[in-house]
């Protein structure tokens, strides 16, 4: 049942890009904090729903256990932002892909989870790709050489913190033995985080749904990244934390095709051929 959970928060998942580059002309900020502030609420609303009973079981001990993964979270979502408000959804979609050998190498090392010789050399490829892709500029590209620069680096951000994100939240789901609690804990935590900060920044300017450009599609990215969560921590429940992530890295193809048919991006054949080669490297990892 797991593969089933993890192949629907694949699929998801690889809409959740092109939803937010429609309003990546924001501030990479104001989205980051406004979308997790929609997310969490989503995610608050969602569990109780499920079961309302999670209300009577917070406590501040949890709290402070689930920071380092909130931290994160919140670090890798803002660098994941800021990427695609500087760079092409294709490429920088691409290159974040490779949190999954921080994820997959922590498994390994740390959980002692069953790995081969082909899976690390496997990874080591992923590395490469990656960084040839984001080295790779090509003269026809039409974009600003220091917003290329930005959005590379934003997405080698993401990989790490998302990477060790992905990692950490096995341990939160292995812990406590329920991934809703541990959803819902993270959601009411960055929910108030939120608000607080606003009230004592007094910037509340920042959450103000009404200065953010294609509100619809906001939303939308908001509804998608909830539900491809859920569905990523029912497949942890019984499936390992590195076959689970490596095979949610296969949105990739999901997302660069709405890149090129929604989004109307146009990339160089040679960068197609290396985003051709990190789906095979993440298709044998999720096989072997």
């Amino acid at each position: 049942m797991w593969l089933f959970w993890c192949l629907l928060s694949t699929f998801v998942s690889g809409f959740i890009a092109i939803a937010i580059k429609k309003c990546s002309n924001n501030e990479p900020k104001r989205v980051a904090l406004l979308g997790m502030l929609f997310y969490h609420f989503f995610m608050i609303l969602i569990a109780l729903i499920i079961n309302p009973s999670f209300i009577t079981k917070l406590n501040i001990i949890d709290i402070g256990k689930l920071v380092p993964g909130i931290a994160l979270q919140s670090l890798g979502f803002y660098c994941w932002i800021a990427s695609l408000k500087y760079g092409k959804v294709a490429i920088t979609s691409s290159i974040q892909k490779a949190s999954v050998v921080i994820t997959f190498l922590l498994g390994v090392i740390l959980l002692r989870e069953n790995s081969t010789v082909l899976q690390l050399f496997i990874s080591i490829i992923l590395i490469v790709l990656t960084i040839i892709l984001a080295s790779n500029r090509e003269n026809g590209d039409n974009v600003d050489k220091k917003s290329e620069i930005k959005a590379i680096l934003y997405s080698f951000g993401f990989v790490l913190f998302f990477g060790v994100s992905g990692f950490v939240n096995k341990l939160y789901i292995d812990y406590y033995k329920d991934p809703m609690y541990v959803l819902f804990n993270y959601a009411v935590i960055m929910f108030f985080g939120i608000l607080m900060y606003c009230l004592f920044t007094k910037k509340w300017d920042l959450i103000d749904i009404r200065k953010i450009n294609s509100k619809k599609y906001f939303i939308l990215q908001s509804v998608l990244d909830v539900s491809s969560v859920i569905f990523l921590s029912l497949a942890l429940v019984d499936g390992n934390v590195s076959t689970v992530s490596v095979i949610g890295t296969s949105s990739i193809i999901i997302t660069i095709l709405a890149s090129r048919f929604m989004l109307k991006e146009k990339i160089s054949w040679k960068k197609y051929l290396i985003i051709s080669a990190v789906f095979i490297c993440v298709l044998i990892l999720s096989v072997t």
